[in-house]
This record gives structure tokens, sequence and C-alpha cells, in this order.
């Protein structure tokens, strides 16, 4: 039994594009082939993220195109027919005609069910897209003033003019294609409570946007300066209540958040099942890789089993554009050695390094990594024959760039995961009972190595080439 979940992330816009191109002809979510499901499952994914489900309106595609004109169209070879909005700026929670109609995504997660497979679809609470009719509707849910301000759009709403508020993180510019919810109203909590209990039927869980925004704290210094002006104000923390409901109608809903500014553990404790853990990632980034190892160490077991680590998703660049081969591999190996959900992104395995705008269903065309490739490959398929990802997972004390998380199974079988980030050889020295019979090289009975050679063991100290990743069964 897996107790620590792969999510594959997936652009369903490209993915289907690039389906149709194959096939000739139009490909749905009632088309896809059987033989994408199947090697999902082959590769040991058990979470499936199906990124960009919902309808988003002409509004949002406009400004999109407004970018394609002055950017996106010269880095790669596209129409404007290319061009269809953010997946984030949601007109309402209605399916995507482009990819198919609601029984087709209820159908397309039976077929992941019966191939024991989840389905992980967004559930964006901060906004909704230019598009949408409900600030029209019911102005009082959403941030807005009675005089033109940085950051706002006017618009006729059914008690007269307001200017309503884009949707913002408080250390970036505004996103000019949506209109910012009002979370110090009750109302809003209502509705969208309910907006989130109706997406969960579509999926087995919901990855939450930018969900750090919403805890009352943030969001009162983020909208201080635009009182509200709802009728029945909240201090509450929408988390808690919103979670609880959504589980009341789909007991077994599966809720990630999107997270930053050290507010994980805090959203953890409302209910969140997985939080992003994008301190891993930074310290990777930044090649502080004792700093990394430090921080690992330090954190409890249960904020790791319930974070989701990373080397890229559709916000970040691409890792393989950012690191040579070894660290690349290191790294990927390093995120799937760790407790917790691991996430892998569309295009990763394949060693893609050109970013993939999520406002286009066009991306460039590359040719794969065969190295990267088999790499992936190799590893995923060594994890589902061990311990790794199966097991408990406990991180050993170890020094400097080296991570080395003991992984114990049933029956007493365990395996040893270890990653040597650093760019030199590494001398781990690791107590008796994390070896257990394993005494010197030749008793060691090894499951992977990213390498050719190594690692050589001696009385309990292991040393590790440099940027190496290996699966040892003790």
């Amino acid at each position: 039994m897996v107790s620590a979940p792969i999510l594959y992330e997936v652009n369903t816009r490209v993915w289907l594009r690039e389906l149709s191109e194959k096939a000739g002809q139009s490909v749905t979510l009632t088309d896809v082939p059987d033989s994408e499901i199947e090697n999902w499952q082959r590769l040991g994914f058990t979470h499936i993220w199906l990124m960009g489900v919902w309808k988003v309106g002409a509004q949002a595609r406009a400004t999109a195109l407004q970018h394609w004109e002055k950017e996106w169209s010269k880095q790669i070879p596209s129409s404007a027919e290319d061009v269809q909005g953010s997946p984030y700026a949601i007109q309402e929670y209605a399916v995507d005609a482009r990819i198919g109609d609601p029984l087709a995504l209820l159908l397309f997660k039976e077929r992941l069910n019966r191939a024991g497979l989840r389905l992980i679809i967004d559930f964006v609470p901060n906004h909704l897209g230019l598009d949408s009719t409900e600030p029209i509707r019911f102005p009082a849910r959403f941030v807005h003033s009675n005089e033109l301000r940085p950051g706002t759009f006017e618009a006729e709403a059914r008690f007269g003019k307001r200017y309503f508020a884009h949707g913002r993180d408080p250390y970036f510019d505004p996103w000019v294609d949506t209109v910012q919810f009002d979370y110090r109203v009750m109302e809003t909590h209502e509705a969208m409570t309910a907006v989130a209990q109706t997406a969960s039927a579509y999926g087995d869980g919901l990855r939450c946007d930018m969900a750090m925004l919403l805890i009352p704290e943030i969001f009162q210094q983020t909208w201080k300066e635009f009182p509200s002006q709802g009728a029945h104000l909240t201090n509450e923390n929408f988390w808690r209540k919103a979670i609880s409901a959504v589980r009341q109608l789909q007991p077994q809903t599966e809720v990630i958040a999107e997270v930053y500014w050290d507010r994980e553990e805090e959203l953890q404790e409302c209910g969140f099942d997985y939080t992003y853990n994008k301190r891993v990632y930074d310290y990777l980034i930044r090649g502080q890789d004792s700093e990394l190892r430090e921080f690992l160490r330090t954190r409890p077991a249960k904020f790791l089993r319930k974070s989701v680590h990373f080397v890229e998703n559709h916000d970040e660049p691409r890792v393989a554009s950012r690191f040579g081969l070894e660290r690349h591999k290191a790294a990927a190996a390093l995120v799937l050695f760790l407790p917790g959900m691991a996430l892998l992104h569309d295009g990763q395995l394949e060693g893609r390094k050109q970013f993939a705008r999520i406002q286009m269903s066009k991306r460039a065309e590359e040719q794969p990594d065969a190295e990267l490739q088999a790499f992936y490959e190799k590893l995923l398929l060594a994890i589902q024959g061990s311990q790794v990802r199966r097991g408990t997972g406990t991180l050993l004390d170890t020094e400097g760039p080296v991570v080395v998380v003991k992984w114990q199974g049933r029956e007493n079988q365990a395996d040893l995961a270890l990653v040597n980030l650093g760019a030199q050889e590494q001398v781990v020295q690791l107590k008796p009972e994390a070896l257990g019979e394993l005494r010197c090289t030749e008793n060691v009975s090894v499951i992977y190595r990213s390498k050719a050679e190594g690692p050589w063991i001696s009385d309990g100290t292991v040393i590790l080439p440099p940027e190496s990743a290996f699966i040892l069964r003790i």
C-alpha cells in the first residue's frame, strides 16, 4: 500500500491538443486512449492533477492575447487561436467545452479510479475571472471601492457603479484578468463553500490555489485600504468550515494547499491533507544543500508526511533549464525519496527546458532528453519494487549535503534511500541499526543507483559519489 503518493500534474489543454495532433482528430476527455492511463499506472503515479478544466471567458482571453502579441508570439511559433486565457481566471465552475462536458469529466475520473488513480482538480477561492457575472449580481462578495483606485476596474453592478479590485498576491502586481473576493464577508464564505462542494464532486481531491491568501490575518493586511462593504462581516478562517463541509458531502476528498510564507502547518491544522513545501525547492535552487538537510531534520515527521515536494510545476522554470544533468537527477530523487506527496510536472520526465504558458494550448516543440527519460523511468519503476513511498519514512541524522531516509515496511522489511546533493564525494557515518546487516560493499543489495559505481560501505561508513542517489535493501 502506498503511504506517500505521487501527484502528476497534466496541462490539460496542451495534453489534449497533442493527443489530437497525434490522432489526426479532436480528442477530448471522452476519447483519451487507455494507453495514457496505463502508462501513468505503470510509472507508479497515484494522483493525476488535470490543471485547467474550468471555463474561461473572452475578457480573460483578451488579456492573455495582449501578452501573446507583445511577447509570447516571439518565443514560440503560434497563432492567436492557441491563446485560451489563464485557467486561474475562471468565468464559472463549468467544464470547459473544449476538453469535454461534465459527464466526460466524471467518466474520466471513473476510468482513473478503476486503474487505482485519483483525480485532482483546481479550486481557485481567492478570485474569479473578469468574465464572471457574480460581481455584477453580488457586489458585496467582492472587494470594491466607490472610486477609481489603482488595481481596480469599473463595472455597473446591481446597485450602481462600482470599482472592483483585481485579485492579487500582496507581493506582486494585481492579476488583471481577475476580480477579488472579499473574505471578510460571511456571504462570500457561504457561496465559495458551496462552490468547493460542487467542484469536489468532479474529482477525488481539490488543489486549492494560493490558499494562504484567505488566512484572516493575511487577508486583512492585504486589503486594509479597501474597507469591506458587506452587511455580515466575519474574521473566521474560511478553510476550517469549508473543508469540513466538503467532506460532509464527499468524505474521501483530499485537499491540497498551494501555500507559501511558512503558513503550511497552520493550513495543515485547518484540515488540509497536503501543503506545498516550497522551502525544499528554494534551497535546491539556491544550492543551499546543507541548509536544506538541516531544515528537513528539524521539521516534525507529521509536517513532512503532509508536505508536497517538487522541483518544478507550472509556475516555476523547468528544472532541466536550471540544473545540470547529475544535479537534476539528485534533486528529483530527493523529492521522490522524502516522506509526503511528490509532485511531478508535465514535461519534466522528458527533460523539457522551455517554460509552457498556462494561458496557451500550445508549447514549444522540443526533443525529449533520452538520458533523463531513462533516469525517471528506472527510478520510478525501482521505487515500486522497494519500501520507498510504501512504508514509514524517517529521516536519519546526517551532515553536509546528504539526506538519508529509512523506509520501514511490513514484516521488518526496510530500505535506505540516500542522496548526495553535493558536487563532491561525501562520507556518511550511519548508526549500526540504520544499516542493518550491511557491513561492507559486498553485502549491499542495491535496488536503485543513479551512477554506475557506489556506494561504498565499511563498518557503518558510507561513501557516496557526487550528485548521486541510491536505494539499498537492509
